[in-house]
């Protein structure tokens, strides 16, 4: 339970934990005198509950640790580490170090990394949101903590939101297909439990009924190479000529399923990835990929960020969802001309 009255104090957490004041407080501190499994309970429950630790309630007054804290699913996926690495570059322009911490796309772990950044003192925090998160981050922002989001979104959260639009790149994606009659066309979508599952699966839909063809075969499925290869194994199997990918470890497993089925990519299969990663430019014939722009979208949340550290005069950047458009490069993974 809350206290009655400001803000939430250790003795609270000690209570809603079911532990003592000493055991909340030097879980708090990342003691392991008490149990991993212990701390990180107390931990999430507590940055649920919006307690800061006194000294970081002070430090979001009145002094800077000059480190921020990236906080990503997966740093195996090639686009969130290229999206650290760019947070990164940034951060250290403006001498800022930068703390890193990978979720692995689960919760608990997600709210025992925010736990920790916000209890060890970071001026701020550039998150790719879990949506089983929303209520932690939005209590961390109303609690003062300099917050943006990135890539993905929560709906009808105030923290600023630095996202992708898919549409652009799936219509003209879905468009060249069309054009080189690479029909029926197979679509991966990622998890619907995330905004971006969700919105570009809706894109590739409407970029279907765009080119007024019925809704193509999709794959419901996870970020992940396995997923992947999966998703286009059973989407071969059901006829499908092309094979659009939803993320970039999904175009990954794309490529393993294309080659052990024997596919030679542009000639027995048409192949359209997701983000702009060196290792699609060099296949055998490049992919054509629809790219996020991920360098941009990281520069634009650490612009973001920094004006929220600095005091920045509030601008539409700070206040407002900033969406960056997808663009498809194209490469040489496309069938020639109609076919039979």
């Amino acid at each position: 339970m809350a206290a009655e009255h400001g803000r939430p104090t250790l003795k609270d957490v000690a209570q809603r934990a079911g532990v003592s004041i000493a055991t909340a407080s030097r879980a708090m501190a990342n003691n392991p005198a008490v149990a991993t499994t212990t701390r990180t309970r107390i931990q999430a429950l507590a940055a649920e509950m919006g307690y800061l630790p006194n000294a970081q309630a002070r430090a979001l007054q009145s002094s800077r640790s000059n480190t921020i804290g990236i906080v990503v699913p997966s740093l195996i996926n090639p686009y969130f580490a290229t999206m650290v690495s760019a947070v990164q570059n940034a951060a250290e322009g403006a001498g800022l170090a930068t703390i890193i911490t990978d979720t692995d796309e689960r919760p608990e772990t997600m709210a025992a990394s925010l736990a920790f950044l916000a209890s060890h003192g970071v001026d701020g925090i550039i998150c790719v949101p879990d949506e089983a998160c929303a209520d932690q981050l939005n209590n961390l922002h109303a609690q003062g903590m300099p917050l943006v989001l990135i890539d993905r979104e929560l709906t009808g959260s105030p923290i600023p939101t630095v996202i992708s639009d898919p549409q652009p790149g799936m219509d003209a994606a879905v468009s060249l297909l069309v054009e080189h009659h690479a029909l029926p066309i197979g679509y991966l979508s990622g998890p619907l439990s995330t905004s971006t599952g969700r919105a570009r699966l809706e894109a590739f839909q409407q970029a279907c009924r765009n080119n007024e063809r019925e809704p193509q075969l999709v794959f419901h499925g996870g970020f992940e190479q396995e997923q992947g290869y999966q998703g286009a194994t059973h989407l071969l199997n059901h006829g499908a000529r092309a094979l659009v990918a939803g993320d970039t470890m999904m175009t990954i497993g794309v490529l393993q399923a294309c080659h052990r089925a024997g596919l030679s990519i542009g000639e027995g299969i048409s192949v359209i990835g997701f983000d702009n990663q060196p290792v699609f430019a060099l296949q055998p014939r490049p992919l054509t990929v629809i790219d996020q722009q991920v360098d941009v979208m990281a520069r634009q949340a650490f612009t973001v960020l920094h004006g929220l550290l600095t005091g920045t005069k509030p601008t539409e950047s700070t206040q407002t969802h900033l969406v960056t458009p997808t663009i498809l490069i194209q490469g040489d993974s496309l069938m020639k001309g109609p076919q039979a």
